[in-house]
């Protein structure tokens, strides 16, 4: 008997992020937020300078698909888009508000986090973060995913 393969790596990231996902958007649907919606207020909040292209890649969604999140959240009034630093751009504010609902939505996600997880150690769930925030690191060419590892 021949043993099994082991899954190629972006098979099970894909996986555990549909996984992930369909949890994370149960608990953040009562806040009005999707997974989406939620990464792109967060990383505004990490990089606020960041322009629309840098942004839809930042989140690996097309510039279209970035348009439609930031019209809902600009209509929800967690964010404004201002004039960029050149008259073609543009730059997008988050308001008070949605930085208050991301601190609010925290403890539902670490819940989840927490159930997703299952049985792992505290040591074990450091070591998953510190990696893919090293594997998002190389793959994005963006140094600041190693913040807080």
């Amino acid at each position: 008997m021949q043993p099994q393969p082991k899954p190629p790596i972006p098979y099970l990231l894909a996986y555990a992020f549909t996984l992930a996902a369909r949890r994370a958007d149960e608990e953040l649907s009562p806040y009005g937020l999707s997974v989406r919606k939620f990464g792109l207020l967060v990383q505004l909040q990490i990089e606020p300078e960041l322009t629309m292209s840098e942004l839809a890649r930042q989140l690996g969604v097309s510039r279209q698909s970035l348009h439609e999140l930031v019209g809902e959240l600009e209509r929800a009034g967690h964010l404004r888009r201002l004039p960029g630093a050149t008259g073609r751009t543009r730059r997008l504010v988050l308001s008070p508000g949605a930085r208050r609902l991301v601190a609010h939505t925290e403890g539902p996600l670490m819940r989840m986090e927490a159930d997703f997880l299952g049985d792992m150690d505290p040591s074990e769930v450091e070591t998953l973060r510190t990696l893919l925030q090293r594997l998002l690191a190389h793959a994005t060419d963006d140094e600041t995913w190693l913040a807080g590892t």
